[in-house]
């Protein structure tokens, strides 16, 4: 008889009773020689001559040990007592069960249930690629434990005592087992063969519909699109719940993208903020309530401005660089085409680095100069000078000489 301040096999001290179901009783434990705390799973003592329940727990145990994935509880023993008690040990799981959080909060966000449907896809892909149909995924076999240092709850998996192994052969993988509320058609039809992966996604989309709506389907062996679930959500879980496992998704893991892809498209109520995901209209940019905006008369005084500034710009010539140590030079037309240069307008402003350039009323044309001339002529082109927005007075506009270096400095502009 197993009871609570019991040691077993003088390792396991069991503290207290955390739960009991049908074929089973777990405790919590500590270790005799290790920290930390344990949960062992113990047959219940009514059952203890009955060799089918005896064959379903040591499955558990042999299964459960086989999937060593973060979503599935982990199994660390498996003993019998001298009175012939088995039992199992496994991870302690501080959490609350997906059925007991429904029962206190109903509906949860959408983004909690997309986390939630993917970690338990995962699993569940585990325990598919070993051959292995859980049969039984329900709320009251899942656990979310929160872990330190992880935003979001991990997803824990529990209770493999009624699964499917295809690999096994053994009488109970042909038996129709399961929770009628979340069992696929071919379960209850009995169809042992067509029992597959696609099975456990059909429960996995009861679930997933039951935590977006708080409220079980009840749709048990018959057709159930369309799901009412807005948006794409509603083909999505819809054809997970097809009642011939060949028109569901490919894989639970297949349906758990799909899943995440309907669920972009929409948010539902009530969203938690740490779960909430940004609406359009929470992404564009938002103007402060009560900022002053600025008055008429200066947005039309500033538009005036602006209109000034680019007439300016665009009808005087480009504004002038910097002078610098470089020689400058100044191309001239060819010889036969060149006119007679007309007098030079002096600058409104003198360039500081520029040499002062005398301007005087000329009698006559000056001839043409000579191709000697025009080659040597190293001169400085004044450019009428444009009011700078900065107020500082312009150089004159500087054509670099072919085989001279521009420096870095110079290479920046006047604005």
């Amino acid at each position: 008889m197993i009871a609570e301040g019991q040691t077993l096999d003088e390792t396991y001290h069991l503290q207290r009773l955390v739960g009991e179901g049908g074929m089973g009783a777990v405790y919590e434990a500590t270790h005799a020689r290790l920290a930390g705390r344990y949960a062992i799973k113990v047959l219940l003592q009514s059952l203890a001559d009955n060799a089918d329940a005896q064959a379903l727990f040591d499955r558990e145990a042999r299964i459960t040990s086989l999937l060593q994935h973060p979503n599935v509880v982990q199994v660390i023993d498996h003993n019998t007592t001298a009175d012939g008690t088995a039992y199992l040990v496994m991870e302690y799981l501080s959490g609350e069960s997906l059925a007991a959080r429904l029962a206190r909060v109903g509906a949860l966000s959408l983004p909690a249930v997309v986390d939630i449907v993917e970690q338990l896809a995962a699993g569940l892909a585990a325990a598919h690629a070993h051959g292995i149909v859980h049969r039984d995924l329900k709320p009251d076999n899942i656990v979310l434990v929160p872990v330190e240092g992880r935003a979001s709850e991990l997803v824990k998996i529990l209770d493999f005592g009624i699964s499917k192994a295809n690999w096994s052969g053994e009488a109970a993988d042909k038996g129709i087992f399961g929770t009628p509320a979340y069992m696929a058609p071919e379960q209850i039809e009995g169809r042992a063969a067509d029992v597959n992966g696609a099975t456990d996604q059909f429960a996995l989309a009861v679930i997933a519909y039951e935590m977006l709506t708080g409220r079980n389907p009840e749709m048990i062996g018959r057709v159930t699109p369309p799901t009412g679930l807005p948006g794409q959500l509603d083909a999505v879980v819809g054809r997970a719940l097809a009642r011939s496992n060949a028109a569901r998704f490919s894989s639970v893991t297949e349906f758990a993208a799909a899943f995440r892809a309907a669920s972009l498209t929409l948010v539902l109520t009530p969203v938690p903020a740490s779960f909430a995901l940004a609406s359009p209209a929470e992404v564009a940019p938002r103007v402060r309530r009560g900022a002053r905006r600025p008055h008429w008369a200066m947005r039309v005084g500033l538009g005036v401005v602006a209109g000034v500034a680019a007439t300016l710009l665009f009808r005087a010539e480009p504004p002038a660089r910097p002078s610098s140590s470089y020689a400058a030079r100044v191309v001239m037309p060819s010889i036969a085409q060149a006119p007679a240069p007309a007098p030079m307008p002096a600058p409104i402003f003198a360039a500081t680095a520029a040499p002062e350039i005398a301007v005087s009323e000329p009698t006559a044309a000056p001839p043409p100069p000579s191709a000697t001339q025009a080659r040597s002529s190293r001169r400085v082109r004044p450019t009428p000078a444009v009011q700078h927005r900065r107020a500082s007075p312009p150089s004159p506009v500087l054509m670099p000489d072919e085989d001279a270096t521009l420096p870095m400095s110079d290479a920046v502009g006047a604005y």
